[in-house]
């Protein structure tokens, strides 16, 4: 009886010691913590020089127990890897699940940001996208649809989708939770880990040697095939074309090629095709963030910005047009 009473007092003990050194583990500096592993070494250097290099490591990957037992049984299988295969970080990859956890916890700083998401059609989900039947009678879902609608899914447009059906109006997401996820999270337009530091606001003009920080872009493109981030400013650009034939001008700026890479035209490159949102007409090289709110895209506010004398009818026209204008 003695034994088990023993034995019970020094369980507890141990997992009170254990508990409370990963409290603490978790609270001490990354770089004799975390940034030791040499798997995540490279992603902690370039987050000690990104705008989130004051936010704790667990704050957006959370902890073993944040998530239950299913975070635990994650870390667990971590640790497992870490000691039986040789990992490195170009190797580590994010599942659909761990990207939308992180995608959750982004909300709690950048909430407005998150308002306008939810209200933009980037918010949509797996079953609003793939269960179109009018899209679906137009085309056949392939593997390509994944790379902008599903960039994070773990597996193919197979496993996706129960596609034997010779009637597009049968066709279905197999798992309906997965319908119900969304296809363009945070992370398929930001890289979290990058050099970018916090912005200085404002600089005193009399002294010289103050200089404008020189920031990377906040955006970035979650490449599918390759399953990782480029830099929005190292996107092709590439050459559209009008009707006749003539190329034509639009604004090159980072975020207007991130956008292309989604809303892009047809193989012939020609605007206005497919998804492509190319303007053209007296607008033509405006970027998309000239008109569209970054998160939201609502474009209700802009025209006044910079025509303040334009009539309600005018406006009407515009918003009914919002791509080919008038030359």
């Amino acid at each position: 009886m003695k034994t088990k009473i023993f034995l019970l007092i020094a369980a507890v003990i141990f997992i009170f010691i254990l508990v409370g050194s990963y409290t603490v583990w978790n609270r001490l500096d990354p770089d004799n913590t975390c940034a030791k592993c040499h798997e995540i070494v490279h992603s902690h250097e370039r987050w000690k020089t990104s705008a989130h290099a004051n936010v704790r490591c667990i704050e957006c990957h959370g902890t073993a127990f944040s998530g239950g037992l299913k975070s635990f049984s994650g870390k667990m299988n971590m640790v497992y890897v870490h000691f039986t295969q040789s990992k490195y970080n170009d190797e580590i990859r994010l599942k659909e699940s761990d990207v939308l956890e992180v995608h959750n916890r982004c909300i709690v700083c950048h909430q407005s940001e998150h308002a306008g998401w939810l209200a933009s059609g980037h918010s949509v989900n797996y079953k609003e996208i793939f269960t179109d039947s009018v899209h679906n009678a137009l085309e056949k879902p392939y593997w390509d649809c994944l790379r902008c609608h599903g960039m994070f899914y773990d597996g193919n447009i197979n496993s996706l989708m129960a596609l034997e059906s010779t009637n597009p109006a049968e066709w279905k997401i197999r798992n309906e939770k997965q319908g119900m996820l969304p296809t363009v999270p945070c992370l398929a337009c930001h890289m979290m880990h990058t050099d970018n530091p916090v912005s200085e606001r404002y600089l005193i003009v009399s002294d010289s040697t103050k200089m404008p920080i020189d920031r990377n872009p906040k955006t970035a493109l979650y490449v599918r095939s390759d399953k990782m981030h480029l830099r929005s400013d190292k996107l092709s650009k590439a050459a559209i074309f009008d009707n006749d034939g003539q190329e034509i001008a639009y604004a090159t700026d980072p975020n207007t090629l991130l956008c292309m890479q989604c809303h892009a035209p047809n193989y012939k490159h020609q605007a206005l095709s497919e998804d492509d949102r190319t303007v053209t007409g007296v607008h033509a090289g405006i970027s998309c963030i000239a008109c569209h709110k970054p998160h939201s895209g609502e474009t209700k506010s802009s025209c006044i910005l910079c025509h303040s004398t334009l009539t309600e009818q005018q406006i009407k026209w515009v918003f009914d047009n919002p791509h080919t204008y008038a030359k």
